[in-house]
């Protein structure tokens, strides 16, 4: 039911971006310079007033997908950064706000000899809340280097893909829709066999 729940999440993400383009393009025409939109590009990450991949899709949409993916990546890095530090120095709040994700608990032994490989897969899977994910790596002491480089490596493929799809949703909007699903629908099968394929090791 979950799994369907966010198909249907990411189908109405996709609509919404496609109906308000020129409203979410207007909100940044004009070329601002690039310091601004990764400011922005940080600060929508800290506070999310609308979903993320709205702004992603946005930001291909003005910029173009490399343009705007990198923009996107290096914002919303940062701005898990920024979460991680806050965490690591408010330990014990953190761990607080952390006890009403039972999930993550688990991520715990996972994570001791694989913490590159945990904040990846943390970073792909959809309906994971990221603010979450940034602040159970600092409260849990993870390592910085290997949360930085797990999150650019587990961001990279969706940021770009809807990236693509914001930069083609007006000229080619059946592509687009093609291409934001089928991300969807591979990203959950690959997730699907290697949790398959933990449970059996």
């Amino acid at each position: 039911m979950k799994k369907w729940s966010a198909a249907v999440l990411y189908a109405a993400l996709f609509a919404l971006t496609f109906i308000y383009r020129h409203e979410l393009a207007a909100w940044i025409q004009g070329t601002p310079p690039v310091w601004l939109l990764l400011a922005l590009a940080t600060l929508l990450a800290l506070f999310p007033v609308m979903p993320y991949k709205i702004v992603v899709a946005a930001a291909g949409y003005v910029m173009g997908t490399l343009g705007g993916g990198t923009i996107i990546l290096i914002g919303s890095t940062l701005a898990g950064a920024i979460v991680y530090g806050g965490a690591a120095l408010f330990r014990e709040s953190a761990e607080r706000w952390l006890a009403r994700y039972e999930r993550l608990e688990r991520l715990t032994q996972f994570s001791a000899n694989r913490p590159f490989r945990t904040i990846a897969i943390c970073r792909l899977i959809p309906i994971l809340p990221q603010t979450a994910v940034n602040i159970y790596a600092g409260a849990t002491g993870l390592s910085f280097f290997h949360f930085i480089l797990g999150s650019l490596v587990g961001k990279l493929p969706a940021v770009y893909i809807y990236a693509y799809v914001g930069s083609t949703v007006e000229e080619r909007p059946l592509l687009a829709a093609i291409i934001a699903v089928s991300y969807f629908v591979v990203l959950l099968l690959v997730l699907w066999v290697w949790g398959f394929r933990q449970k059996k090791i």
